[in-house]
């Protein structure tokens, strides 16, 4: 069974810092904004966010049809090619993977959870405008919609992965793939780099990590370059590479392909302002 949250479901896109220079603070709840109506999730979508929207369908909206065929596939990482019951087991249900990117989900349920984060986001802002503190009693109001969610484009993912940065120069949308720290050499990003064991084999070493981990590119969005790759509005295609794949296969530019869930398959979503 996915454990509950017992929080109700406004954690999931409330306010992500109370510091002055979140890059958030004022979007739609998570996101950075990238021009006058296009905002984008600051990171991946985690696990606690899917097992959020588990809990309304089930334990809120009542809809056990809804609930199940929303469950990720976990099975997804025996793919790894080790022994993996562990993390098929605790990957998706133990909250210490609460803010690793959900992963073993399909295109279709992706745009499902665009829709019901959209309804859940312009709710949570109806209440706090209007200091209503009952949420249940609120959830069939005839609230307004100020912006809707829905799965970046290509194009719209390739622009904001780049940020400020030229493609052709700079092609992971960083002026480096290296930092250096303290006179120790680390990596910007979750993927195989040139020299790995990984490298020469078809086992893969390491999983993703927490979804804020490593360091945000010049647009503030972390995880565009590795970690797992991202689905996009245009179905079959993701991008961003992922952990199972070497750097070069994580530029900006390629494309990666899918047609099924995968272990190394998550998303993001961007939010459109209604003028």
């Amino acid at each position: 069974m996915v454990i509950r949250v017992c929080t109700f479901f406004l954690i999931l896109f409330s306010a992500c810092s109370v510091f002055k220079k979140d890059p958030t603070r004022g979007n739609p709840p998570g996101t950075l904004q990238v021009n006058d109506t296009l905002y984008i999730d600051q990171a991946e979508v985690a696990n606690i966010y899917w097992r959020e929207y588990l809990y309304y369908l089930s334990d809120v909206e009542g809809n056990e049809e809804k609930y199940q065929m929303a469950l990720p596939d976990t099975l997804v990482w025996r793919n790894l090619l080790r022994y993996c019951e562990p993390i098929i087991q605790y990957y998706f249900r133990h909250p210490a993977y609460n803010s690793y990117p959900v992963v073993g989900i399909s295109y279709e349920q992706a745009v499902e959870f665009c829709k019901w984060r959209t309804y859940i986001a312009n709710l949570g802002i109806y209440l706090r405008e209007n200091k209503l503190e009952d949420q249940k009693a609120h959830l069939k109001d005839n609230f307004p919609i100020k912006f809707y969610y829905r799965l970046p484009t290509k194009q719209e993912w390739e622009i904001i992965a780049a940020g400020n940065l030229p493609i052709d120069k700079f092609p992971f949308g960083t002026k480096a793939v290296y930092f250096h720290w303290k006179g120790k050499q680390s990596r910007m990003f979750n993927c195989i780099f040139p020299g790995d064991i990984s490298d020469t084999s078809s086992n893969y070493d390491t999983y993703t990590a927490a979804t804020k981990t490593f360091f945000p590119n010049s647009f503030h969005s972390y995880n565009m370059i590795g970690n797992v790759s991202e689905i996009v509005s245009e179905k079959g295609i993701a991008k961003g590479g992922s952990f199972v794949d070497k750097l070069d296969s994580c530029k900006i530019n390629v494309d990666k392909f899918y047609d099924a869930p995968q272990m190394w398959l998550g998303f993001r979503c961007v939010a459109v302002k209604i003028k």
